[in-house]
């Protein structure tokens, strides 16, 4: 066969085969949740149990699960490997391949492969066919009470079964469309780790940071002004913890190199380090008359970034949420001698360099990598499903 390409765009498409309904290729059933008050169901399972927890962790192909269930809990038999599990209650269209036997719980719809349509298959053909089905299934839901998919309407969905040749040259070209993201997002991942370890020895002594550091407050300008510096005519950038900039000023109140947390808000625990002299305004922090014979302003800026998911976990009150500074004073930093933090902020400071470089490109290319296998999916199975001449015989 030629290219996927040649496949796509003909004027018509060569090969004969049949277009099914889901109905007739797969046995459907839901999953369960074992009774959680039975301990003899859950302590030393090994046999997997599925939620969508994996597939936010672990991704949409997956032999194992984050948690596990004994023998004892089985109704039956287990699902058979090579599967497709689908959401399709409560957070709806959300798929996964699973290639070992396995259970899940009940917000999952089981597609298994009958028995006479086994050989006619490749597992990662009908894993991106359910990208498809995903969509579909988002704008099929039921509102009323609990969410969820109009199941009648879904088991008849139309279901294409080209030649394997045909399927493998699909998987083929929809898997190098893939690979750029997923590289990346293991590049992140590495990243994120190393970052961690280096600014959590354990082998450090921990300070609070009111034992190193002061948090002074920033100063609302008034209406007048707010108004006057959206013009950019001025030279310092006006922050109120966000990471980008509320406008400009005439004057600043904090030097370059300093730390600044959002207050209030949606912003709320959110840590930046502007280097150039900046104004703070009145929902602003800043970390400042840091004692310097024991701590270095851009590594206590990278314990801090590496703590904002906490910060931001501590915003209280109804309304607007605030962040306070008494539990940004409690915090204890791990604190090695100045030349390891300042080995630490040069090698993160190269790690960042690295990654913000990627960032300029990568994110766009990333973007248009998904739009572009989106696309393909789409084009690829479209194609499929016009073959009517053998349709559901």
């Amino acid at each position: 066969m030629g290219s996927i390409k040649s496949f796509l765009f003909a004027d018509a498409l060569s090969v004969k085969f049949n277009i099914k309904s889901l109905e007739e290729i797969f046995d459907c059933k839901n999953g369960y949740t074992p009774s959680t008050k039975n301990s003899q169901y859950w302590a030393g399972g090994t046999l997997p149990w599925f939620t969508l927890k994996d597939i936010r962790a672990n991704g949409r192909i997956l032999s194992d699960s984050l948690r596990h269930i004994t023998p004892e809990a089985v109704k039956g038999s287990l699902f058979q490997k090579n599967s497709i599990i689908l959401s399709t209650t409560a957070t709806i269209g959300e798929h996964a391949l699973i290639t070992s036997d396995f259970l899940c719980n009940q917000r999952f719809t089981v597609f298994t492969v009958k028995s006479q349509y086994r050989d006619s298959f490749l597992p990662k053909f009908i894993y991106y066919y359910f990208y498809r089905v995903d969509e579909w299934c988002k704008k099929h839901v039921n509102i009323s009470g609990f969410a969820s998919v109009q199941m009648n309407l879904l088991k008849n969905l139309d279901f294409p079964l080209p030649p394997l040749e045909v399927q493998q040259e699909i998987v083929d070209f929809l898997d190098t469309m893939s690979e750029l993201e997923a590289e990346l997002e293991e590049r992140k991942k590495q990243y994120e780790i190393y970052r961690s370890k280096l600014l959590h020895n354990p082998k450090c002594a921990k300070v609070t940071l009111n034992e190193i550091c002061d948090i002074a407050k920033g100063r609302q300008l008034n209406r007048e002004v707010m108004s006057s510096m959206r013009s950019n005519e001025y030279p310092y950038p006006v922050f109120n913890g966000g990471k980008t900039e509320s406008g400009y000023w005439k004057d600043y109140n904090f030097d370059k190199n300093k730390i600044t947390i959002s207050e209030g808000g949606a912003s709320a625990g959110f840590v930046n380090y502007p280097s150039s002299p900046f104004w703070a305004g009145g929902h602003c922090f800043v970390i400042t008359n840091c004692d310097l014979s024991r701590a270095n302003y851009k590594y206590l800026f990278y314990f801090l970034k590496e703590e904002q998911p906490y910060l931001q976990s501590l915003k209280r009150g109804a309304g607007i949420p605030n962040l306070h500074k008494k539990e940004i004073y409690e915090l204890d930093i791990p604190l090695p001698p100045l030349p390891v933090q300042e080995r630490v902020v040069s090698i993160l400071d190269s790690l960042t360099s690295f990654t913000e470089s990627l960032a300029e490109g990568l994110p766009a290319e990333i973007c248009l990598r998904q739009r572009q296998c989106e696309y393909y999916r789409n084009a690829i199975f479209n194609v499929l499903l016009q073959q009517e001449t053998l349709k559901k015989e």
